[in-house]
């Protein structure tokens, strides 16, 4: 399964309007189940779905099942089904939580959400700016979905050593972070040296997710949420947020960092 699809559209240009078909990316309605139970129905794109599936069980705080075979049907309403050959059990509330935040990390709420997240104990590696910006261009130059389409987010790892590993793409930015863990997992990578690097902007869900996974920086082109923000300096995270080119004047690096010497 692809990252695209051709369908027709009606194109309107100078005043005029034609039949045309344009590369629209792929979503899907996909079910993940364990032990004959629905743990979680996504809409994503539907390529990597085994490293999805690893990932997200790690990402959404189940655990790590690098060794576990998954099955995929395709439902006669198009939906996929995947499902683990393990048991999963949430090691945290499934519940979802709707709020807001004011800024301050003692604000009604942040406690709820973080109450079950792991700090980040390793330690920050040095970084240069002008070689993380650097590899954010090359992501986006190997973003193939993106290219086809204009609508895909991506996730990656990098590293000083391993520099820019495990790119994934999809049409959820979250499935983007599980494809890019899942990924990691197969492959027996350590986190706790690797930043996230992400095409968009970074939630409390990212932030989540990274720190379930034990990754300790996540960088990004767009904003971070005062949720994201608030739980990273909490958690002992750094988020590097508008990530551009020094040559930029006026957007500049604007970081948000739970340590000093960053």
């Amino acid at each position: 399964m692809g990252h695209s699809r051709r369908v027709g559209v009606h194109r309107y240009s100078d005043g005029e309007t034609r039949v045309d078909s344009d590369s629209l990316a792929s979503e899907t309605l996909i079910h993940l189940y364990s032990d004959s139970k629905k743990i979680a129905s996504l809409l994503g794109t539907p390529f990597d779905l085994n490293e999805l599936f690893i990932g997200h069980a790690l990402a959404e705080g189940y655990g790590v099942y690098s060794d576990a075979v998954i099955s995929h049907e395709v439902s006669d309403s198009g939906s996929i089904h995947l499902s683990i050959n393990q048991k999963l059990t949430p090691k945290h509330s499934v519940e979802r939580i709707v709020t807001s935040s004011c800024g301050a990390c003692n604000s009604d709420g942040l406690d709820e959400l973080t109450d079950d997240l792991p700090s980040f104990n390793g330690t920050h590696i040095p970084f240069s700016h002008d070689m993380i910006h650097q590899q954010l261009v090359e992501m986006k130059h190997n973003q193939i979905g993106f290219s086809q389409t204009g609508g895909m987010h991506a996730a990656a790892l990098w590293s000083p050593d391993a520099m820019l590993k495990h790119l994934s793409e999809d049409i959820g930015r979250h499935n983007a972070v599980d494809k890019t863990i899942g990924k990691a997992l197969l492959a027996n990578d350590s986190f706790s040296t690797q930043y996230l690097f992400l095409s968009g902007r970074c939630g409390w869900d990212i932030v989540a997710k990274a720190a379930r996974a034990g990754i300790g920086t996540i960088v990004c082109i767009g904003a971070c949420s005062t949720l994201a923000a608030d739980t990273a300096r909490l958690l002992g995270m750094r988020i590097f947020s508008f990530m551009k080119s020094k040559s930029n004047v006026g957007i500049g690096l604007h970081m948000h960092s739970a340590n000093n010497n960053t």
